[in-house]
């Protein structure tokens, strides 16, 4: 049988969704990605290691790698875990931008001094842009390579939402030309991932750029 609501209820088998239950994960997941990539920690620990210290010391230090703190963030998607996100957020006074048609608690986005704006201005102004959408016809392949050529250069792309979202050659070709700053990945169309998926193409210097996870951002 199908194992759906009634028939589990049938079966005695109590059935309950539990909405915000890992909000607070997938906020701190957010803040570490963002965070990693930004100082590129990742990358420092690879040229360290490749015996490039000197090297990669003096260009981190000439370029002042900024942290989170006032930087422009864009949620796409303010349901419960956008609105965890803008939350976090505001410790570390990030102007938060976010896209969404129905916002689960518009007055709540207001009062985290989220700004609503359409999806191409968020792309355009924001240093890091960080997915929290379902995936649903509207958002299957909804940043591909024309979204992510909007993005400023440097700027950072967090997908914890689901694969699919992210059109995964164009984001490991932003990768390796190095327009795209980094990218922190914990879903994929398919799990596991398996060569010869995009992300597990990358390799070298644009690899420490793009820290892998298994789903566990939540």
């Amino acid at each position: 049988d199908r194992l759906d609501e009634p028939t589990l209820t049938r079966l005695g088998i109590p059935v309950a969704n539990v909405p915000g239950g890992s909000n607070s994960a997938l906020a701190e997941y957010v803040v570490t990605a963002a965070s990693v990539l930004l100082r590129r920690f990742a990358w420092g620990d690879h040229e360290v290691r490749a015996g490039r210290y000197g090297e990669f010391r003096a260009a981190a230090v000439a370029a002042n790698l900024p942290g989170l703190h006032g930087l422009t963030v864009g949620i796409v998607g303010m349901g419960t875990i956008g609105l965890a996100v803008a939350k976090a957020l505001r410790a570390y006074e990030c102007e938060i931008l976010f896209y969404d048609p129905s916002p689960r608690d518009p007055l709540a986005a207001a009062w985290l001094g989220a700004t609503p704006v359409n999806l191409d201005e968020l792309l355009a102004r924001s240093d890091v842009v960080t997915l929290h959408v379902p995936l649903i016809p509207a958002t299957r392949g909804m940043i591909g390579a024309p979204q992510l050529a909007m993005m400023k250069n440097g700027a950072i792309l967090i997908n914890a939402a689901r694969g699919g979202i992210v059109d995964e050659a164009a984001l490991a070709a932003a990768l390796r030309s190095g327009r795209l700053g980094g990218a922190a990945v914990d879903v994929y169309p398919v799990e596991p991932p398996e060569a010869p998926d995009p992300p597990l193409a990358v390799d070298g210097a644009p690899a420490s750029r793009l820290p892998l996870t298994p789903h566990i951002a939540g």
